[in-house]
C-alpha cells in the first residue's frame, strides 16, 4: 500500500441507524420512510460501535431516517461514549421528548443537528412532506437550548426554499446556534431533477451565504456553507468554518458512512452502489484499510473543466457528492464557483446583477 492510500486517522463516521422515518422530505437522497430490510440488530450495532471505539474513530454522528424511531439509540450512543468517541446527533426534531433530551444531557453530544429548510411553517412544511413539522421542530430547538445542549441547525437548498435563507436568519441570528447551509443532490425518489439548483442559483446561495457572513459576526450568526458550498471563487470568501481550507473531498480518506444494513460506503451522500463492503462480513478495521477503500484516497482523476483547472490539484474536483450528482462522475464538478465565475460571469464585474436574472 503506498503512502497515499494509507489508511489514516478515521475522523468522523457518518452512521445511518434506520432508515425509517415519520417524514417524507422531498429532498432526501435514501427515500426515507421505511426500514431497510435487515438493519443491524441490538447486538450487531453494539459491535460496530466497540469497533469503531477500537479503530478509533474521531467523532460518529447518528442520523436516520429518524433517529428516534430505533428504540435502541441511546443504548448504541451510550457504548461509543464510554469507549471515548465523540458523538453528533441528527434528528429532524419533530419526536424528541423531554425523557430523551434528558438522556442527551447524560451522553453529553458535541452537537445535536436539527433540520430546518424554510422560515416559516408553510415552505418548511411543504419540503418535509409534513403538516406541522416547523411547529414541532421548531418546539424542540427551544427545549434542546433551554436544556443547555448545543445546537446545529441543517439546511438543505433546492428551488423550493432558495430564498427562505433571510426568513432563516430571522429565526436564528443571535440564538447562539450554529447553522450549516448545503445543497440537495440527486437521489431519492421524491425530488425532481428540475427541482435541483442550476449553477446561477448556487451562485446566489453563495453569495447570499457571503453577505450573511459580512452582516453577521460568528457569535451572532455561526453560519457555514457545506462541504458542496465551493471552492477557490476569487469573488467570495471562503463559506467553510473560519479558518479551515478546502484540500480536496474527505470521503474514504478520512470520513466513512455505515448504512443501517452494515453496508459501508465512503461516503453516505454517494450512490448506493459506492459500497466498499459489509459489516457483517468484514470487520471496520479490515475494511478501513483494505483495497476497495483504498482507490478513494488515491489523487482524483480529473475530468472536464476539473481537468485544466489551476485549482484542481488541490481542490480535486470539490465534493464529491455534488460532482456525482451533477456530472456522474468524480472531479467533474460543474457546482463550482471558481467555474461559474469563470464561464457564467465573464465580463460581469458585480455578481449581485444576478439577482435579477434568476
Amino acid at each position: 500500500m503506498t503512502a497515499s492510500t494509507a489508511p489514516s486517522q478515521l475522523e468522523c463516521c457518518v452512521w445511518e441507524m434506520t432508515l425509517r422515518c415519520n417524514l417524507r422530505c422531498l429532498h432526501c437522497g435514501a427515500t426515507a420512510g421505511r426500514a431497510r430490510s435487515h438493519e443491524l440488530t441490538t447486538a450487531e450495532a453494539l459491535r460496530v460501535a466497540d469497533e469503531l471505539t477500537a479503530l478509533p474513530a474521531g467523532e460518529v454522528t447518528l442520523m436516520g431516517g429518524e433517529l428516534l424511531l430505533r428504540s435502541d439509540w441511546a443504548q448504541v450512543a451510550g457504548r461509543l461514549r464510554n469507549g471515548g468517541v465523540q458523538l453528533a446527533v441528527f434528528t429532524n426534531g419533530t419526536l424528541l421528548t423531554p425523557g430523551d433530551i434528558a438522556l442527551l444531557r447524560r451522553l453529553t453530544p458535541r452537537t445535536i443537528g436539527v433540520s430546518l429548510d424554510g422560515g416559516n411553517a408553510s415552505v418548511h412544511d411543504d419540503v418535509r412532506g409534513t403538516r406541522g413539522a416547523f411547529e414541532r421542530s421548531w418546539s424542540t430547538i427551544e427545549a434542546l437550548r433551554k436544556a443547555d445542549l448545543r445546537v446545529a441547525v441543517i439546511t438543505t437548498l433546492t428551488r423550493r426554499n432558495l430564498y427562505e435563507l433571510p426568513g432563516i436568519t430571522r429565526l436564528l441570528a443571535g440564538r447562539d446556534i450554529r447553522w450549516q447551509v448545503q445543497v440537495a443532490g440527486v437521489g431519492g425518489e421524491r425530488l425532481a431533477r428540475n427541482d435541483l439548483l442550476r449553477p446561477l442559483e448556487f451562485y446566489f446561495a453563495a453569495l447570499t451565504l457571503a453577505r450573511l457572513r459580512a452582516t453577521f459576526s460568528w457569535s451572532a450568526l455561526p453560519l457555514i456553507g457545506a462541504h458542496d458550498f465551493g471552492y477557490c471563487s476569487s469573488r467570495l470568501p471562503a463559506l467553510g468554518i473560519p479558518g479551515q481550507v478546502w484540500m480536496g473531498c474527505d470521503a474514504g480518506r478520512n470520513t466513512l458512512g455505515i448504512r443501517s444494513d452494515g453496508r459501508v460506503q465512503p461516503c453516505l451522500s454517494l450512490p448506493e452502489d459506492s459500497a466498499i463492503g459489509d459489516l457483517r462480513a468484514s470487520s471496520l478495521t479490515d475494511l478501513w484499510g483494505g483495497s476497495a477503500i483504498a482507490t478513494w484516497r488515491a489523487p482524483v482523476e480529473r475530468h472536464g473543466y476539473c481537468r485544466e483547472c489551476s485549482h484542481g490539484e488541490r481542490c480535486e474536483g470539490g465534493c464529491t457528492g455534488l460532482a456525482v450528482s451533477y456530472s456522474g462522475r468524480r472531479g467533474d464538478n460543474p457546482m463550482c464557483l471558481h467555474y461559474i465565475e469563470r464561464t457564467q460571469l465573464r465580463g460581469n464585474s458585480s455578481p449581485q446583477s444576478l439577482i435579477s436574472s434568476i
